[in-house]
């Protein structure tokens, strides 16, 4: 009716009145943008487009297949080290210098280590609790209790190594019989992987052939690696592929909780899922208040595995890849295998003390290709100050890990893989880096960091101690990222060959 009146009053178009309606939803939303501006010194950014036009060049973009990292370098070499960004109506600080990371998230960490609140996980698994999503005392009693598990069940000792090297020894029984042929390592390293953090949270292994424990390591892999894009902004009747799997995974993680639920023997605590339900079941008993819940349980299981399955097993991809690339690296590591550990002795976690070049060359791994290249995102629970620039209660803190490990001011040669950075001149030591941020920093440093550290070196030099990686003949190594992922750098689809040393 309204456009009809328009119309017939000024005699014009249909067209014309929707493009006049577009142009002044525009100039509005212009000027409340510089307005903000005036009221708030907010860092250096570009203006915010309103969420449909924004929802229109996100899909632009996925069409054009557009790689959000050279889209956020981009906007940090003209912007500077600290950006402000408004997607899809949220609100993002960028922080692109470890002087930054350190005064927001460590100096300030008592009002930036919130967590920004994800209605997909929630509105879709009903997802609460747990460690890296949550804030508050929910995270603070569910990171104590995992800290705690993850020390009850091995972490620093002897038992989870022998069963690293378990599990080790059973992978390179399979490599053997893809000797001489070309093949795609990534089946078989995340099944390995995956089956550490299995035998914490469930107490025991799965066969790589299992079909359900190949179906739910492809999920979580499917959710840490794939890019929600425009559609995490849709509502949640939309039921996406990452959906799906998640709903799954729940399902999957739920099955196992309620087995250990009718299995339970509070003097006999098999694992983490047990743990869990022994403290519930004493808090219980006690009449304190526990922020650990049965509706809770499924959550943690997930982060155990999000957090210690698919980021490592990542890591030993991409570290592969290189040592196929760069043969001159892996003859050096052979060489330092040979001379502390041997051809034929297990490798222990205490040898990496005597291999500063293995150390330095799954730091510059993890340098070169931080599997988790923004972090988890942060919340500042209140406002604050940053340079003289207002973060604002509620605005997401992103530490731009992957824009840090490549910056040319920091490291001359970024784009160059090459371990000697983090040796000392006569390459006995490694050198700590402020700039090296793979695990977070502050408060929310990844809780599994130990873990992944002893899985990355067992792993690696066991298989190298076994095996020559190369390349098929005539193919070259590609360290491009195989996703528009934000949240994992998952190195493209390749094969490798083995040979037996």
């Amino acid at each position: 009716m309204i456009v009809d009146l328009v119309r017939d009053v000024f005699d014009v178009g249909f067209s014309s009145i929707l493009l006049g309606i577009a142009t002044t939803l525009v100039l509005v939303w212009m000027m409340k943008w510089m307005s903000t501006r005036r009221r708030l010194n907010l860092p250096p950014g570009p203006m915010a487009m309103p969420w449909p036009l924004n929802f229109v060049m996100d899909l632009l973009l996925l069409l054009q297949g557009t790689n959000p990292y050279v889209m956020l370098r981009k906007l940090t070499e003209r912007y500077g080290e600290i950006l402000y960004l408004v997607e899809g109506g949220r609100r993002f600080v960028f922080l692109a210098s470890p002087e930054l990371v350190n005064e927001v998230l460590v100096k300030q960490a008592d009002i930036t280590s919130g967590r920004e609140d994800s209605w997909e996980l929630k509105a879709v698994t009903h997802y609460h609790g747990g460690i890296v999503f949550s804030e508050g005392d929910d995270w603070k009693q569910h990171r104590r209790f995992g800290l705690a598990a993850l020390r009850n069940f091995g972490m620093g000792k002897k038992s989870l190594e022998n069963s690293i090297n378990t599990e080790a020894r059973i992978l390179n029984e399979v490599l053997s019989g893809k000797i001489g042929k070309p093949f795609d390592p990534s089946f078989v390293i995340n099944n390995a992987v995956s089956n550490i953090i299995c035998a914490i949270t469930f107490g025991r292994r799965f066969e790589y052939s299992d079909p359900k424990f190949k179906e739910m390591i492809q999920r979580i892999n499917l959710f840490a690696a794939e890019d929600p894009g425009i559609l995490s902004d849709l509502p949640t009747f939309i039921s996406t592929a990452r959906r799906r799997n998640l709903l799954e995974v729940r399902k999957f993680l739920e099955e196992e909780i309620n087995e250990h639920k009718s299995t339970f023997e509070p003097s006999d605590v098999r694992d983490v899922i047990d743990l869990y339900l022994k403290e519930i079941y004493r808090a219980r008993e006690a009449g304190e208040k526990n922020e650990l819940d049965l509706t809770k349980a499924w959550p943690l299981v997930f982060d155990f595995f999000l957090a210690g399955t698919e980021t490592t097993s990542t890591t030993l991809l991409w570290a592969f890849l290189l040592m196929a690339g760069h043969p001159e690296v892996q003859e050096k590591i052979v060489a330092e295998i040979s001379s502390v550990i041997g051809s034929g002795a297990t490798p222990r976690y205490e040898d990496r003390k005597l291999m500063p070049y293995t150390e330095a060359t799954l730091v510059e791994v993890l340098r070169y290709r931080p599997i988790a290249p923004i972090g988890v995102p942060h919340r500042a629970t209140s406002d604050l100050k940053v340079k003289g620039y207002d973060i604002v209660e509620d605005v997401i803190i992103v530490i731009n890990i992957l824009h840090i490990h490549h910056d040319p001011k920091i490291w001359g040669d970024p784009e160059v893989f090459r371990p000697e950075r983090f040796l000392t001149e006569d390459g006995t030591a490694l050198i700590k880096h402020e700039a090296y941020m793979p695990f977070g920093v502050g408060r929310r440093v990844c809780l599994g960091e130990q873990l992944a550290k002893m899985e990355l070196f067992l792993f690696f030099t066991n298989i190298l101690q076994k095996f020559k990686i190369t390349m098929p003949p005539g193919v070259q190594p590609n360290y491009d990222f195989g996703h528009r992922a934000l949240t994992t750098l998952v190195p493209k689809a390749y094969e490798i060959i083995l040979e037996e040393r």
